[in-house]
């Protein structure tokens, strides 16, 4: 049941590694849910105050209260143990267990993450938009972050070129930002893809670009950094991908 899944990736404390581990130890957040204490100590990689968390929160109200908002908004859920789940995303060991989308979740073959500057030059929209439109014709999804600048030209740019382009968000999915992007997550709802692990009512928060940093990197075989400074989101998602041991390209 998807209650137990947002039950788990809902709790204070526990982060996506936790929930990977617990996953592998129980199988299930279900199983998670119903874990008694013993089983749980078992497990030598869970602090006392985790522990304390899983036990003493078991009401899926909230939970419960989240899935009904999410069929009200069209917001669908995918699991860890569905296939459809990218095998490439599914080894990183702190992807969410759980992320919700909208738009056309279809398998990738290939993927291409392309992120950047927020303030582009003539020259560098050009070079994003040939760079998103070679891959579309090569049937290269591209992934980004609908901020402002190159994911945004990344994503306008593979549409537009009749490819599949997937958008991570920072915040939940009923929620667009920026707000000037309004149009392109309308177009990205219909004809691409949208995912976070935040569920609906989540807004954006300092922490929360990072922790989607990493989901591009994980989603994406490769990326291209374009244009950015140092110390920019861009730089941050390339550590992640250097981390995940995939090819990272400079312009």
């Amino acid at each position: 049941m998807l209650e137990y899944w947002i039950w788990l990736t809902t709790l204070p404390r526990i982060g996506p590694v936790t929930a990977n581990r617990l996953m592998k130890k129980f199988g299930n957040p279900e199983n998670v849910y119903h874990g008694s204490e013993e089983e749980l100590k078992k497990m030598g990689d869970l602090t006392t105050a985790q522990r304390n968390i899983l036990l003493e929160n078991k009401g899926l109200d909230d939970a419960k209260r989240i899935l009904e908002e999410c069929d009200q908004k069209h917001i669908s859920l995918l699991t860890l143990d569905d296939p459809r789940y990218p095998k490439r995303a599914r080894n990183c060991k702190d992807t969410p267990i759980l992320l919700y989308y909208k738009g056309k979740l279809q398998s990738i073959d290939q993927s291409v993450g392309i992120v950047g500057a927020r303030r582009c030059t003539q020259e560098t929209k050009r070079l994003v938009a040939s760079l998103a439109e070679a891959n579309a014709e090569k049937h290269v999804a591209v992934v980004s972050g609908m901020a402002k600048g190159v994911d945004s030209y990344a994503h306008t740019a593979c549409l537009q070129a009749g490819g599949y382009t997937i958008a991570v968000l920072a915040n939940g999915l009923d929620i667009c930002y920026p707000s000037e992007h309004a149009k392109l997550k309308e177009v990205l709802e219909t004809d691409g893809l949208l995912i976070s692990e935040y569920p609906p009512g989540t807004y954006p928060a300092r922490y929360t670009f990072p922790e989607r940093n990493r989901i591009i990197s994980a989603w994406s075989d490769e990326l291209i950094v374009v244009a950015a400074g140092k110390g920019s989101g861009a730089h941050i998602t390339a550590k992640f991908s250097d981390y995940y041991g995939r090819k990272v390209s400079y312009m």
